[in-house]
């Protein structure tokens, strides 16, 4: 089972206890707070986890509170929940990118599938986070000459033709190839140039 929490936010002790009851039972971790105020204070936002919150509270509103965490670019996935569900109130909800949109009373069995769904996803989504890091550290360590074999390599070129273009020995390419592979652990040519895309694309959105 995953172990990431599950935050529920809810100023109405009621609801609050019924759906920590739900996920419990369902051998989920759990913390609940009745406003948003006190989510903020108290959760520290570092082991990931999923965040179900009441649209209409009191002070700070659901949909400010998930403003709230797209601006401090805080992205665990969240589920809405209100008994007014209104359209627009939806819409909003969606646009700021909440995963589901459930209306009071929740049904028990629908929520814990859709929450373990969301862990599930977050999981992958957090591991293909640290495999790109873990690329992206790795090219960092090449020298600038290493640099240069990569992309001479992505373009294509063989070994001998990347000595000729570069004016170097043949065996000096085949030693910078082999450091290169040792450095960022790909298994042969093509998945490095695989990585290397990927710390491309990494660096360009970055």
């Amino acid at each position: 089972m995953n172990n990431s929490t599950v935050y529920i936010v809810d100023d109405d002790p009621a609801v609050l206890e019924s759906v920590q009851d739900s996920l419990h039972s369902a051998g989920m971790l759990i913390r609940g707070y009745q406003s948003a105020q006190e989510f903020i204070l108290g959760c520290s936002f570092h082991g990931g986890g999923c965040l179900i919150v009441d649209l209409q509270m009191p002070g700070m509103t659901g949909i400010e509170l998930i403003e709230w965490l797209r601006a401090n670019h805080i992205e665990m996935p969240v589920i809405v929940i209100s008994g007014h569900g209104d359209i627009p109130a939806v819409v909003e909800t969606m646009k700021l990118g909440a995963a589901e949109f459930l209306e009071k009373p929740v049904d028990d069995r629908l929520l814990v599938t859709r929450v373990r769904e969301l862990l599930q996803a977050e999981t992958v989504r957090n591991n293909e986070k640290a495999k790109t890091r873990e690329i992206r550290d790795s090219f960092a360590t090449l020298t600038e000459r290493e640099k240069e074999v990569v992309e001479l390599l992505a373009s294509g070129l063989s070994s001998k033709q990347i000595a000729a273009k570069v004016g170097i020995a043949l065996k000096t390419v085949e030693n910078h190839r082999t450091h290169v592979l040792a450095k960022t652990r790909a298994v042969n040519v093509a998945s490095l140039v695989r990585m290397k895309m990927i710390a491309s694309h990494h660096s360009a959105i970055a």
